[in-house]
């Protein structure tokens, strides 16, 4: 038999069986098939908004063991990515006003500028975030971590899609690792996944 008949035997045999698993992976974790809850994580200066399916904004998200989590992250900033999102989040998302409201309830006061010119300036400056979500109380980046950060620009067009198996118990942070201005220490939500 030529070199060049056995290699398309090979190559056949290799595609059937690729196609006869094809069906066998459809409820593995981070397949399309198997998402126990879908999340949309929106990010502002200095915070995070967390909308379940249903369009409720929640302040922790629980699971169980081995569920398997979608998050759609966006930067709320970023017009034609929130345009894309369904309008039952799209219509809880708090406006501009809303979001600088909640930051000037639990950031401290600035020492040196008023807090609003600070978010105005950071809104110019440092449009940008991106997300993580990391085991509470650890350093970032570390083990355990259940979502390597994201870019969330202020330019995109889409959200980020990702697909994470709640593999390990415990509660996890989501936080921004990308500098965007004074508040950027305070951009967490601490114990915002919890995995029971």
């Amino acid at each position: 038999m030529s070199p060049t008949v056995q290699r398309r035997e090979f190559l056949t045999a290799l595609g059937a069986g690729i196609a006869g698993l094809a069906g066998c992976v459809g409820n593995l974790p981070g397949s399309s098939g198997g998402v126990d809850r879908t999340i949309y994580v929106g990010a502002y200066h200095w915070g995070f908004i967390i909308v379940d399916e249903s369009g409720e904004e929640q302040d922790r998200i629980r699971l169980q063991r081995n569920d398997v989590l979608r998050v759609v992250s966006f930067n709320t900033l970023a017009s034609q990515a929130v345009q894309s999102l369904p309008a039952s989040i799209r219509d809880v998302l708090p406006d501009h006003e809303a979001l600088e409201e909640r930051n000037a309830e639990r950031i401290p006061v600035p020492a040196d500028g008023d807090f609003h010119e600070l978010i105005e300036e950071a809104n110019e400056q440092y449009p940008d975030h991106s997300l993580a979500i990391t085991p509470s109380g650890q350093v970032h980046m570390g083990g355990g971590m259940m979502m390597h950060p994201v870019a969330l620009p202020q330019n995109a067009t889409r959200p980020i899609i990702r697909q994470l198996g709640a593999t390990q118990r415990g509660d996890y942070t989501l936080s921004c690792l990308t500098y965007c201005g004074y508040g950027h220490p305070y951009m967490e939500i601490d114990g915002g996944i919890v995995v029971t």
